[in-house]
């Protein structure tokens, strides 16, 4: 698939950089030019990964203005998550709320010093410190950006169907933006770790479903609302972009050979 991808995308860049216009504009602007071309190279991160991360974090932060919009504007948004939530109080079970209980401790504080206590001793052992450093960068940062978010919105969290009491306030859910974070910029760490597909994959699929589990965790739990947690996936994957582009450019600067090497 991703030779498949690199292939289209050469062949495509062939096929715009055939046209006169685009000649004409290399030949006028060639640094500028060369800048741009640059960005949609495929052999390295800085080229065209990191172009379609910036584009997928600009519609990201699209989504999540026009997300936080509806919620402070629209009505149709505030009847439709209580209808959700009033749902899923209707159904709820004993057994099954004890079971979200648990699985919503994954996307705690607590949860994301211990893991990151792990992740720390594991890198400094083994002298990652560009991941160690983006990890605590994401881990600060989303913490800062919920905290001021909650209190800009400031939005009361469902009313009379709780499992238990949480005072803070709602939009958006902490929970849901650590769990992305955290257990994307896992799965991602475990993934370069491994060499084999399975192993890949496996890394991959527990990190979407510990998230998936953890965002519903909340709402089953009636101390979110749907948009909330939508809108901490949102945040949570802007941060995990930030996380895993700092870790890419970083290592592609260290390991880029001097422009003045000779041999």
């Amino acid at each position: 698939m991703k030779n498949l991808l690199s292939h289209k995308v050469r062949k495509a860049k062939r096929w715009v950089l055939d046209h006169s216009f685009i000649r004409v504009f290399q030949h006028r602007f060639p640094k500028l030019a060369s800048f741009i071309g640059a960005r949609f190279h495929t052999k390295s991160f800085i080229g065209l990964p990191l172009t379609l991360v910036a584009v997928l974090a600009f519609l990201n932060i699209g989504l999540l203005s026009e997300l936080t919009e509806s919620v402070m504007d629209a009505e149709w948004i505030v009847v439709a998550d209580k209808e959700f939530t009033s749902m899923l109080y209707n159904i709820r079970q004993p057994w099954l709320s004890k079971f979200f209980y648990v699985i919503t401790q994954l996307g705690e504080r607590e949860a994301v010093f211990i893991l990151g206590a792990v992740v720390t001793a594991i890198f400094v052992y083994r002298r990652r410190f560009v991941a160690l450093i983006a990890f605590w960068l994401v881990m600060g940062g989303l913490g800062l950006s919920v905290r001021y978010g909650k209190t800009f919105i400031s939005r009361a969290r469902p009313a009379d169907v709780a499992y238990y009491e949480v005072v803070h306030y709602s939009f958006p859910s902490g929970h849901a933006t650590t769990a992305l974070a955290l257990y994307g910029l896992l799965a991602y760490f475990l993934y370069r770790h491994y060499d084999k597909n399975r192993y890949q994959r496996l890394c991959l699929w527990l990190a979407v479903i510990l998230i998936l589990l953890v965002g519903f965790s909340r709402i089953y739990l009636g101390v979110h609302y749907l948009s909330d947690v939508l809108a901490g996936f949102l945040l949570g994957l802007l941060w995990m972009l930030v996380g895993v582009s700092l870790v890419e450019v970083m290592m592609y600067r260290r390991n880029k050979p001097p422009l003045n090497n000779k041999s």
